[in-house]
């Protein structure tokens, strides 16, 4: 591809557009997920150029996404569950998949995000991206306090990740679990393995230090 054509590339403007949108107008709990989500997404596109069923998924999700920055949210939904039912299983359907999700967040719909959730369960192949929709998953149970999925959840994102700040990440998401279980035991041996890691952090280990502290707090220690 010339350097010129690359400017224009629509589908690199596309990911661009998405990075700079779930940026700008999401929480946290998104933000990471969305990110991924769309870089992989694209380029996995460009590593299955002449793939017709990548390029159309990739196409459909693009369009729809614009639809949705530009407002038309029901519109846009509809068009992100269609890649999702026509091309499952294409970085173009998780693309579609984080702005469905992102919907259901902010509508407070967390039955819609369950769905959501269980219904592609399975359906994403790129690590990244499997790593960060397992810790949504996570977030979800924990919320509704449902610890022993959240620590299950927060373990296989912990398992697939591979750099070292989302890996001090899931493992301050385990502690912080067993701390809302009152398991405090657990939660300080999880909390010792960031502090002991040379690899980490000043401020994840400060963070892990005072997680510690209120954990023996609370067990009089």
């Amino acid at each position: 591809m010339k350097k010129e054509e690359l400017r224009h590339d629509p589908v690199r403007e596309n990911i661009v557009k998405g990075v700079q949108y779930f940026s700008e107008n999401t929480g946290t709990v998104l933000q990471v997920f969305a990110a991924i989500a769309i870089a992989v997404g694209g380029l996995s596109y460009y590593n299955h150029a002449g793939n017709i069923k990548m390029e159309n998924a990739s196409h459909l999700a693009g369009r729809a996404q614009n639809t949705f920055i530009n407002g038309n949210l029901d519109e846009a939904n509809v068009k992100f569950e269609r890649v999702l039912a026509d091309y499952p299983n294409t970085p173009g359907a998780v693309q579609s998949l984080v702005y469905l999700l992102n919907t259901a967040i902010s509508n407070n719909d967390i039955t819609e995000v369950k769905r959501l959730l269980s219904e592609n369960d399975g359906a994403i192949d790129d690590s990244r991206v499997l790593a960060a929709f397992y810790k949504l998953q996570g977030d979800v149970a924990r919320n509704e306090a449902d610890f022993a999925s959240a620590i299950k959840y927060f373990q296989k994102a912990q398992n697939i990740g591979s750099e070292n700040q989302s890996q001090v990440g899931y493992q301050l998401n385990i502690a912080s679990t067993f701390l809302a279980q009152n398991n405090y035991e657990n939660a300080i041996q999880t909390l010792q393995k960031i502090i002991d890691n040379s690899d980490v952090g000043f401020n994840e280990k400060n963070i892990a230090e005072e997680l510690i502290a209120y954990a023996k707090h609370k067990m009089r220690i």
